[in-house]
């Protein structure tokens, strides 16, 4: 049975190897895009001289003005120097400068462009241009393949006798080992132990965005289907309160909304018509990717309270499982601590494929050199 499983676990090697490596070297580049890409972003705001950042109020007029209008979205940052962001859409996005108020443009396109490629390229095989499909399907069949040769990886892995000077060679690096092929022997078995689970939590989130079946286990293990309305719980609504004053000034709402969070890091406002009596917003105190560190709000624009308790994810149990696959894919689920297993099972599975090809070339030599013998 051994004997099967390992040329099993060879031939999927040699035939999916350099897909693997391609989407584990770009996974590598992928680690760290948000944080660079808001780097680069706020890298386009120049401070001037002894001026302070623009009052809340005052960036929502500049949305205003940019194109922005009530029910559109704007984010401030804890960091007052950093830009603001105006969604109208899910991907129309305006960048603000804090000073100014002034649309950013270009501000971190340089960044996202090189994150935007390698991405398609990670997802897609697309060296230029959009989605390629011929790309994508090779891409998901060399992911599902992955996970088959972690699979078969465990049980050519597993020991045949659980004493631990045995059990240790194939949970540390050795020293001293006589050759190349010893040592890549050691680092093969060493790596796939210990990156075993990051990589098998990134093959099953991939699995889900490539295949539609995949999608739709997900919502079935909850008795859901996608695009169904799922079971969430669903907010009663209320009758809209009046104004019984004057209305308070954004930054003073957003204090008064923050207080039970003192370590929140941005906050997402819904832009309000005029006369409106309250204002809607999101504290996030997270990275922006993690439903469980967010809080939706409802706030009496005249200063009188909040309007209700804070909100949490109120997504049915499917969307969030979803979500969670989503960024477990990249590790963001749980920060940058996440963010780094993820990159570094990435480089684990470049050097997995590196040695796995090493000893298989040497092993096919081995075969060839018997043969003509």
């Amino acid at each position: 049975m051994r004997r099967i499983f390992f040329w099993a676990h060879f031939s999927m090697g040699l035939a999916a190897g350099v897909f693997i490596l391609l989407m584990s070297v770009t996974g590598v580049l992928l680690t760290y895009e948000r944080q660079m890409v808001a780097a680069a972003q706020n890298a386009a705001v120049e401070t001037p001289a002894g001026a302070e950042p623009l009052s809340v109020d005052a960036l929502a007029d500049a949305a205003l003005a940019a194109g922005g209008a009530p029910g559109n979205t704007l984010t401030i940052q804890r960091n007052t120097g950093n830009v603001s962001t105006l969604s109208k859409g899910r991907r129309d996005n305006v960048l603000l400068d804090p000073y100014t108020g002034e649309t950013l443009e270009g501000a971190g396109e340089g960044m996202e462009a090189f994150f935007g490629r390698v991405m398609r390229i990670h997802r897609w095989l697309a060296f230029t241009g959009g989605r390629n499909d011929v790309g994508a399907a090779i891409n998901g069949a060399a992911n599902l393949v992955f996970g088959a040769l972690l699979i078969s990886g465990i049980v050519l892995w597993w020991p045949r006798r659980w004493k631990w000077p045995f059990v240790k060679t194939q949970l540390f690096f050795r020293r001293g080992l006589p050759n190349a092929k010893a040592r890549h022997y050691n680092w093969h078995h060493v790596l796939a132990a210990w990156s075993f689970v990051p990589l098998f939590l990134i093959i099953v989130s991939g699995a889900v965005f490539s295949y539609s079946w995949a999608n739709k286990l997900v919502y079935a293990a909850f008795g859901e289907t996608p695009g169904g309305q799922g079971k969430g719980r669903v907010a009663v609504a209320a009758p809209p309160p009046m104004l019984t004053g004057d209305i308070l000034p954004l930054d003073s709402l957003i204090a008064q909304a923050t207080e039970d969070f003192p370590n929140w890091r941005r906050v997402s406002i819904t832009l309000p018509k005029p006369d409106a009596a309250t204002l809607e917003m999101s504290v996030d105190w997270g990275n922006g990717t993690q439903a469980s560190k967010k809080r939706s709000l409802t706030v009496a624009r005249d200063g009188s309270g909040l309007i209700g308790a804070p909100v949490g994810d109120t997504s049915s149990p499917a969307l969030k499982a979803r979500r969670y696959l989503r960024f477990v894919h990249t590790g963001e689920i749980y920060g940058l601590i996440g963010q780094t297993l993820a990159g570094l099972a990435s480089i684990a599975g470049m050097v997995l494929v590196y040695t796995g090809i090493s000893l298989a070339i040497r092993r096919l030599i081995r075969m060839r050199n018997s043969g003509k013998a």
